[in-house]
């Protein structure tokens, strides 16, 4: 069986003796792992189930570089570039709640997804395709306080903004659906280390519409729906579930007890994640990563439903040896 039917089998809640896993990297540790496998393949290297699929941009879709490592995407948005990692925003260009003025970036822009076909093509492996973000989006464009504070006292604001963020999202989701992809995830946080960043009333209002819109629009294509969401957000889960999400990553385990996620939604909510990255992985030693990897794997593949991977991307705080153990243990 290949490793796209293994993955799929996850997903249907097919208990297997396989457990399908993914590592992605930040820069550091992707050149790490090149050095050490002598490829530039790390899908084959580490063995991979799934391939992460976003589309390479040009300086028009990433931005356009200005000086002192500052990068403005095509959103407007200024970053402070960093070797280690995206980096952060330094500039959000909706200064005042108002989009009136505002040039949103066209989502069928020529050239947009040019080369994707080359990544997806004759491999057996699940492709996993980026359509962007919503949420994410939005507190990059105005910051994340003064979104937050919009939800109380700029409320259409908000709302108009998310439809245009939205609007950008599907245009991305009808092109990649055509590509031959497997799923698409959209990266969007929405909980900090205790809780939502926000009151789930405000979740419900806010972002559970749009976030429908959207998994609807991937579940219409006959492809899987992923969410990327880091931090606490165990109170939303059912909710997820009940606008259609197949998959939730990367379920943290210094953020949420997965096992209690495991046993009460299990059945419904495929869970992708949850190797410990800020405790674990950079400071345990190898045989720790390994007993802990196996645990998991143990428990949360149980009637399966259950894709194995780190907490959030491997940082390069990480060691060598630890990330080698980790594979090991997950192959």
């Amino acid at each position: 069986m290949i490793k796209k039917e293994i993955v799929k089998n996850t997903l249907a809640f097919k208990e297997s003796k396989v457990t399908p896993y993914h590592l992605d990297f930040t820069p550091p540790v992707k050149k790490m792992l090149i050095e050490y496998y002598g490829t530039e393949d790390l899908d084959t290297a580490t063995g991979n189930y799934i391939k992460w699929i976003s589309w390479r941009p040009s300086i028009t879709f990433h931005g356009e570089r200005l000086d002192n490592h500052l990068v403005k995407d095509e959103f407007g948005v200024i970053w402070k570039v960093l070797p280690q990692n995206r980096g952060y925003v330094v500039k959000h260009p909706l200064e005042n709640p108002d989009i009136s003025n505002y040039q949103f970036p066209n989502s069928y822009a020529e050239g947009r997804f040019a080369g994707i076909e080359d990544r997806i093509n004759n491999s057996d492996l699940f492709m996993l395709a980026w359509c962007g973000d919503l949420f994410e989006r939005a507190q990059f464009m105005r910051g994340l306080s003064e979104i937050l504070t919009d939800m109380y006292i700029n409320p259409d604001f908000v709302h108009n903004l998310l439809d245009k963020i939205t609007e950008f999202v599907l245009g991305n989701i009808e092109q990649l659906g055509n590509f031959g992809v497997d799923g698409i995830f959209l990266s969007d946080d929405y909980g900090h280390q205790q809780s939502l960043l926000m009151s789930p009333k405000h979740w419900r209002e806010f972002i559970k519409p749009y976030l429908a819109k959207i998994i609807d629009s991937i579940k219409s294509k006959g492809l899987y729906a992923f969410l990327h969401s880091c931090g606490n957000i165990s109170e939303i889960i059912p909710e997820l579930i009940e606008i259609g999400l197949d998959v939730l990553h990367p379920i943290q385990p210094e953020a949420m007890d997965i096992f209690d996620i495991k046993r009460r939604h299990g059945d419904r909510l495929t869970l992708y994640g949850g190797i410990s990255t800020q405790n674990t992985l950079p400071n345990g030693s190898p045989e720790e990563v390994r007993n802990e990897v196996l645990k998991i794997k143990e428990i949360m593949s149980k009637n399966s439903g259950y894709i194995l991977a780190p907490g959030i991307t491997l940082q390069h705080d990480i060691p060598l040896e630890n990330i080698i153990a980790f594979i090991d243990a997950a192959k």
